[in-house]
């Protein structure tokens, strides 16, 4: 086991005050919300060069609650990208920063980086969602993730040890690891776990110790789902969450998914422009309260959800809930053998390339893969060349081809699926997120 390399402390102190205040009534904790956003917004323009340049004065000084964000500019994927540095507090740099990076499901990947101040509390925060849909301190924990967890003390007295399941590596490689970590609480994409099922009962394999999954990033059909459940034999939680923010909703004991209110502002933002706090359809934007190295303010994370005011008899939360995430969703890639592969296995191999600036995956029969790319301006003449020789190392049985194209064409809710598999609706997601 590698060595600890981060602190329970700050998790523990930041814990109580989270599971108190996430109890607090909704317009309690849309007060607090308010509070710590004039904090951010006014930390953002005095300290992070991008603010300074994007905000106007006037705005930071008038702002009072999430109600007066709609002045305020929109930071995209494509900002985040190529800002990163500038969205950087003074102060902070890449030395005294923790990176976290997204699965670059949308084409674009994007990195976040956050202070040790503010890991304290995220992490906080997630443990506490964590114990709350079920988890023991005597769980084996396995994450369906391309980057591992960092370690914790715990783990040497086996509380709440984590074991790395990498969805970048090939679909042998994470039965292999699954099988190793004897895991009872599973957390990760429904459809990377699903393949990892279909190969355990391609196998005979039969694994009955999971207790808990854990749904999270996008959703499955109720057919897919049940078809986990039923082979683990076990129950099913639900969160939505990104890389960027954390938990932005949590299921309580009657499934409504309620939104955190007082670490995060979510906005709506509709078909004809306008911008509502916590109510409506159309396209979230995120506002993380807790931002202290790399505040993200008014950031549009690409997904289009439905929240409606709380009618939920749970007694636990009081928060607006999520009715319906239409996000981005990942198809899994078939084998001319008939196995399933999630599309981390072949993306991380393109996104290697830095001249790749979006990316898609297209299936139009099994075994064979079709990757279009949109290069950087003046790339090299043998790119797709040498793309397609990496793809064929990572898998040696797919027929894959590499094309460049000048734009990448979205899908009808305007959103770029990064996997796409034709005529196989059993494979794809039915969109929505958990």
């Amino acid at each position: 086991m590698r060595a600890s390399t981060f602190n329970l402390a700050p998790v523990a102190y930041h814990l109580a005050g989270v599971r108190r205040r996430e109890r607090l009534g909704h317009e309690k904790q849309r007060r607090l919300q308010a509070q710590r956003l004039r904090a951010l917004v006014r930390h953002a323009y005095a300290n992070v060069p991008y603010y300074r340049r994007a905000f106007v004065p006037a705005l930071v000084e008038g702002l009072r609650s999430a109600h007066d964000l709609a002045g305020f500019p929109v930071l995209d994927r494509m900002d985040l990208h190529h800002n990163g540095a500038g969205l950087l507090a003074d102060g902070f740099t890449e030395a005294n920063t923790r990176a976290a990076a997204t699965s670059g499901s949308s084409g674009i990947p994007i990195t976040i980086r956050n202070s040790e101040r503010d890991l304290g509390y995220l992490r906080a925060t997630y443990l506490q969602d964590m114990l709350s849909l079920g988890l023991r301190p005597s769980d084996r924990i396995a994450y369906f993730r391309v980057n591992p967890f960092l370690r914790h003390p715990l783990e040497r007295l086996g509380v709440l040890r984590n074991f790395h399941i990498p969805t970048d590596r090939s679909l042998d490689e994470q039965v292999a690891a699954f099988l190793a970590a004897r895991p009872t609480f599973l957390v990760g994409f429904p459809n990377v776990i699903a393949s990892v099922v279909d190969e355990l009962k391609r196998r005979g394999i039969a694994h009955k110790g999971v207790r808990t999954v854990l749904f999270g990033g996008e959703r499955l059909t109720p057919a897919a789902r049940a078809h986990i459940l039923d082979y683990f034999g076990a129950a099913h939680q639900e969160v939505y969450a990104c890389v960027e923010t954390f938990t932005i909703a949590r299921a309580c004991p009657k499934g409504s998914l309620h939104l955190r209110t007082s670490d995060l502002v979510v906005e709506v933002e509709h078909e004809d422009g306008t911008v509502s706090v916590e109510d409506g359809r159309g396209e979230i934007i995120l506002t993380r309260l807790r931002g202290q190295a790399m505040p993200l303010i008014r950031y549009r994370l690409g997904d289009r959800v439905h929240i409606t005011p709380s009618d939920c008899p749970c007694g636990v939360a009081r928060t607006p809930i999520v009715r319906e995430v239409l996000g981005r969703s990942q198809d899994r890639i078939a084998a001319a053998d008939g196995r399933r592969y999630y599309g981390d296995f072949l993306t991380y191999v393109v996104q290697d390339f830095p001249e790749v600036t979006r990316m898609q995956l297209i299936q139009h029969r099994p075994g064979a893969v079709e990757v279009v790319i949109v290069p950087v301006a003046g790339a090299r003449d043998d790119l797709t060349a040498d793309i397609t020789q990496a793809l064929r190392r990572k898998a040696p049985g797919l027929d894959a081809t590499v094309r460049t194209a000048t734009r990448i064409a979205p899908e009808a809710n305007g959103k770029i699926k990064i996997v796409k598999v034709h005529g196989d609706p059993v494979l794809s997601g039915d969109s929505s997120a958990t």
